[in-house]
Order: structure tokens, then sequence, then C-alpha cells
């Protein structure tokens, strides 16, 4: 059978974008409810926030559990039960009578749409189809505060349920992907080895929250990873995948751009509200929000134009102004600046290290060391706001 990634099968890049930028939006626009959810459940704003944190985790852990899922079951199940993660948990959402249950329909939300993401990046091929849905997740989740407040005065209940249009792509991707593997791709079953990189993904999760533990167990855990992968070289975590130098780098590099983005989502407007009026923050980070996003998508599609050299000092210069910026001037504009090359940054890097690593890894573990690339940018969703709290504590 045909791979899904070959040109006469694979997904239009506007489909995979609208399977990938919902849970973006989504994620965003719980900040702007809290306070309304909090009244209507009769919790503390304290324990609202918990709603994020439970997105933040599962969005986190639908990464691995869709590769799981790829290597076992092939990619038309795997849309399958992400969409119904996604359905099932905004129907928990719509009518959740506590504060569990909508934790609950939140979690599903984020694992169906982070497995959603993680797949659309597989599917993607080429470093521009993933500059596009890179660059669409940014520019959307810039969105999504303004979606949570506008559609709160209908009910924090629609605000909370923005995931749900990532399934009007579902139908045209199932008619596109095949229900097999790829040939040559491994479906080798490790449930050990997924446990695992499950329960690290959560323990670094929870850290922002509860540190020691959090520090402690992902130790731990690490300690025991390393060496189920010793033992299972080709399991869940191929051992060929995590000691090659293209993983490490890619990984790491999507990790740190990921972390300086979202930290400065968050600290920014508090430098800016001395300076300016809340309505002007919310404008000009949308702009630049914007820039930062489609000067990724131009870069990523002329990548091969550009040069490696050239698209590396790209990605050097933005993420090192992103964060140089808020540390050595007072200059407001120059903090706003920041967030432009901050996402511009994050999202061009996770763009152009995807291609690389796609290239790099042979067939057999491609999907699952995508999947781990996709888990630790997702990791610096978590990583970034806790150091914000740091910052500006």
């Amino acid at each position: 059978m045909t791979a899904p990634t070959s040109r006469d099968r694979r997904v239009p890049v506007l489909l995979l974008a609208l399977l990938a930028t919902p849970t973006s939006l989504s994620a965003n626009s719980a900040t702007t409810v809290i306070p309304d959810l909090a009244r209507e459940l009769h919790v503390s704003t304290a324990d609202a926030t918990w709603t994020a944190t439970a997105f933040g985790w599962a969005a986190v852990i639908g990464a691995p559990l869709t590769a799981g899922l790829l290597r076992s079951r092939g990619p038309r199940v795997t849309v399958l039960v992400n969409a119904a993660l996604i359905l099932i948990g905004t129907l928990l959402v719509a009518v959740a009578p506590t504060l569990s249950v909508l934790l609950a329909g939140r979690a599903a939300q984020a694992a169906g749409g982070g497995g959603l993401v993680t797949l659309a990046i597989g599917l993607a091929s080429t470093p521009q189809r993933t500059g596009a849905i890179t660059a669409g997740i940014g520019l959307l989740g810039a969105f999504g505060p303004l979606a949570g407040s506008t559609l709160s005065e209908i009910s924090w209940r629609v605000a909370l349920c923005l995931s749900l249009p990532a399934l009007l792509a579902v139908p045209a991707v199932l008619r596109r992907v095949p229900a097999h593997h790829a040939p040559g791709e491994a479906g080798i079953g490790d449930p050990v080895g997924l446990a695992l990189v499950l329960a690290l993904a959560s323990a670094l999760v929870l850290v922002p929250r509860f540190p020691l533990a959090g520090l402690g167990f992902g130790a731990v855990l690490g300690v025991l990873l390393a060496r189920h992968v010793t033992r299972r070289p080709d399991g869940f975590v191929p051992r060929s995948v995590v000691r090659s130098r293209a993983f490490r780098v890619a990984a790491t590099v999507a990790c740190a751009y990921s972390t300086a983005y979202f930290a400065l989502l968050y600290t920014v407007p508090r430098l800016l509200q001395p300076h300016w009026s809340a309505e002007r923050i919310g404008v000009t980070t949308l702009i630049t929000l914007a820039a930062g996003s489609t000067a990724s998508l131009l870069v990523t599609r002329y990548a091969s134009r550009l040069g490696p050299v050239l698209v590396r000092a790209a990605l050097v210069v933005s993420g090192g102004l992103a964060v140089a910026l808020p540390l050595a001037t007072t200059w407001p504009q120059a903090h706003a600046a920041a967030t432009g090359f901050a996402v511009f940054a994050a999202t061009a890097a996770m763009a152009w290290y995807a291609g690389e690593l796609g290239k790099a890894t042979p067939t057999a573990h491609r999907s699952t060391a995508l999947s781990l690339f996709t888990l630790c940018y997702q990791l610096g969703g978590a990583f970034g706001p806790a150091l914000a709290t740091l910052l500006i504590s």
C-alpha cells in the first residue's frame, strides 16, 4: 500500500493545519475564563487553574500515546482514537457539573489534540508543509485569549470547546491515510517503554507545581527508561534514535525554543503593564505573534533556497534576541518585539528540525522519532509558564 506521505496520497497541508491548530486555540482560550468557571463550579480560582495544568499534561502525553498507536494500529485507527478523545472530552466539558469532570474533559480534549498535532507533523513530510502547520499553531494560539474572552460572554463552556473544529478535517484525512503501516515501518509492541515515557513526561510536567517530587520521580524514571532502552534497543524508544546526534540536537533545540516562547508569552504582558493599557498590550501581542508566525512560514517555505547555514543562523539570532531584549532594555517596544522573535524561533525550529530529523532517521523508526521530538517541543509549553512564574514573582 502506498505510504501516506507520497505525492499521490499525501494529505493536503490545509487539512493538516485544520487538524492541528485548534488545540493551540483551545489551550490559550482558558486563560481568560478561569474566574467564570470558578464561580459557576463553586471552587477557588487556584483550584480552577488546574484546568490549565490538566490540559498541558494531557497535550504532552498525547505525543507518545500517538506514537504507540501508530506503531501498533496504524494511522487510520490513530486518527479515529484521537478524534474520539476530542469529542468525548468536549461533551464532558459542555455538561461538567463539577471540577473533576471538567478536568477529565479537558484532559481528553488535550490528549486527542496533542495526538493530532503529532500526527499532522508526521504526515507533513517536508519542512515547507511542517512550517505551514507550526506557523498556523503559533498564529491561531495568539487568538486564544481573545477568543476566550469573547466567547465567555455566551458561556465559559463554549470558550473551552475550541478543539472541536479539528474534527472537520477527520473524514478527509481518513480517506487519504492507509489503514496499516507504511512499508518498512516498525510495529513493535513495548508497553513497558510506553508506560515509562508517559510517566516521565507526567513527572516533568508536574515539576512547576511540585518541584521536589517532580524532579525526584523524573530522575528515577529517567534512569529506569535508560536501562529499559538498553535492554530493548528496538522497543518503543529505539536506542538508535536517542543516540542519534540529529535527534538529540532537534529535541534540545525544540524544547529550549518552546520554553522561551511560552515563558515570554506570559512574562512580556506583565512587563508592558506599567507602560501600556490592556487593550494596547493585547493588540500589540497579536501583531507581533502574527508577524513572527508569518516570518516562520516564509523561512520554512524557502528554506531550500536559503540553505541550512542561513536558516540555523536565523534561528540562533532570533532566539537570542527573544531572550536578550527583555533583559537588556526597559523599552516596551523591544519587550513586545521579543514575543515575535520567540514565536518565530520556536515555530521555525519545529518545522526545520522535524524535516532534518525525518531525513536522518531510518523509515522503521521515523514516526516514533517525530513523536518524541514533538513531545520535547510540547514540554516547553509546561516549562515556559513555570519559568515565567519565577521571573515575575
